[in-house]
């Protein structure tokens, strides 16, 4: 499977600094719990968020994606990436954006509709089929929040003198 990542001018700073990855048990167990001496892990609900310690790289990053044609949904989704999701009372909502810093967002984005169907087949097989899934892509209050907190974040590595 050719990896079009691999043209990436910022060369794949999103794999280099692995970052809030929202993954299930199976993809868990398959491609993080034998390295999670390498990870922060936040389990919520069904879920887990993973960022590696240190703004380092993926633990599955090797100068490329050791685990390209099998990785991750929410790595196979960038340039979306999933939002926030909700669980609760028979019903799983969650959100997703495409405000991503993906220099090759334009050649890489697909169909929303796409993307969303990808997320609800994820959430269906992590949640159940007996579960009602809502996917909906958030262009609301949601935007101005996540660019105050990614704007945030950068001028703090920035002071600290950590970014490159």
């Amino acid at each position: 499977m050719s990896n079009p990542c691999l043209k990436c001018p910022t060369e794949q700073s999103c794999c280099r600094e692995l970052h809030g990855l929202k993954v299930n048990e199976a993809e868990y167990t398959k491609h993080f719990k034998g390295k999670s001496e390498h990870l922060s892990i936040s389990q919520k609900g069904k879920l887990y968020e993973i960022s590696s310690l240190g703004n380092g790289p993926c633990p599955n990053w090797d100068q490329q994606c050791q685990v390209y044609g099998n990785r991750p949904m929410d790595c196979d989704l960038y340039p979306y990436t999933i939002g926030n999701v909700f669980a609760d009372k028979g019903e799983v909502y969650a959100t997703f954006h495409s405000r991503t810093e993906c220099p090759l967002t334009a050649q890489l984005l697909g169909p929303r509709e796409k993307a969303a169907e990808l997320i609800r087949n994820f959430l269906v097989e992590t949640y159940g089929e007996q579960m009602k899934i809502t996917v909906r892509y958030d262009e609301g209050a949601a935007r101005v929040y996540h660019l105050a907190r990614r704007a945030a974040s950068k001028a703090k590595r920035l002071l600290s003198g950590s970014a490159t």
